[in-house]
């Protein structure tokens, strides 16, 4: 329904002519949990779901970024709501042009690909150190704590109920869930994007070398811990290149690299991911491993093959 766009062209029409915008084109980007729409390859309109709590977050996310160059962001254009028989917040931004990282991997050398983790390292570090006190009081629907604790809760059912891990799996992932829940609710928190894989990560050449030129779609963003942010860049965007992974975490914060700690809060954040229960039911899918899993080490070595045996700085 969100891609159809006869559904959506009066919606899309009413809001133009009040934004006064005028287009001559209008074409879907791709399956979206939202209404999205680009209009002469010049602006993007987005139709939020009444059903999700997205809206004001993203909005004021792009808002507060678009003042900090490290973190390249579309602009916004116009901002409102549009009125049926249900409320239907809208964001209008300018289109960024740009490859992802699926759309080049098969051209790219080695190196160019390190230059690009080393880069999508440093702008996610800027990232991170936004200051979450512009968020103050604001409307995000589930807090943090609720989703973690929600996690929490369902995963290891959902995993075990499926088939995909044995009872013995369950019993070494509840210890290292518990872990990473209690010290959740003491960490700093930061601004996560919550889904950075190849499709939100804008890229293009630019005197010679590759660049980050946008990130895109914040509808996942939360006020949360960094290592929720690893998951869907290792499965998504550098599809499980432990290099690229390395050269990503070196330019972002290497110290990671050298904490025993971090293959644990790892494995946990993956789970307690929203997309956590999918990104394991789809590792073993691909790499087709037997189910269910019976070790904790087979079920790390899924997900996040060479992790342990990365060399220590």
């Amino acid at each position: 329904m969100y891609s159809d766009e006869r559904l959506w062209r009066p919606v899309i029409d009413a809001i133009c002519n009040t934004e006064g915008i005028h287009y001559r084109s209008i074409e879907t980007p791709r399956s979206n949990t939202n209404a999205v729409f680009l209009l002469d390859r010049r602006l993007i309109v987005k139709i939020y779901s009444p059903f999700w709590s997205e809206f004001d977050m993203e909005k004021k996310l792009i808002e507060v970024l678009g003042m900090n160059e490290a973190v390249p962001v579309p602009r916004i254009m116009a901002a409102g709501q549009y009125q049926d028989r249900a409320t239907w917040s809208y964001l209008v931004t300018e289109y960024r042009s740009g490859h992802t990282l699926d759309d080049v991997r098969s051209e790219i050398t080695r190196d160019e690909l390190m230059s690009i983790s080393r880069r999508v390292g440093l702008v996610v570090k800027a990232l991170h150190e936004t200051d979450v006190g512009a968020f103050d009081g604001l409307h995000t629907g589930e807090s943090w704590d609720d989703l973690v604790d929600r996690r929490g809760r369902e995963v290891l059912a959902e995993l075990f109920d499926r088939g995909l891990i044995g009872p013995r799996v369950v019993e070494e992932l509840a210890d290292i869930l518990c872990d990473a829940i209690i010290n959740s609710k003491r960490n700093p928190r930061t601004v996560v994007h919550g889904d950075l894989e190849s499709d939100h990560i804008l890229l293009d050449r630019m005197d010679g070398e590759w660049r980050v030129t946008s990130l895109i779609d914040f509808g996942d963003a939360k006020i949360g811990v960094r290592d929720y942010e690893w998951m869907p860049l290792w499965l998504g965007l550098f599809d499980r290149d432990i290099e690229a992974m390395r050269a990503f975490l070196d330019a972002y914060d290497p110290s990671l690299l050298a904490d025993s700690e971090f293959p644990r809060r790892v494995m946990a954040w993956t789970l307690l991911h929203d997309f956590g229960t999918k990104a394991v039911a789809d590792s073993l899918k691909k790499t087709g491993a037997a189910v269910p899993v019976e070790t904790f080490s087979g079920l790390q070595d899924v997900l996040w093959a060479g992790l342990t045996t990365w060399p220590r700085i």
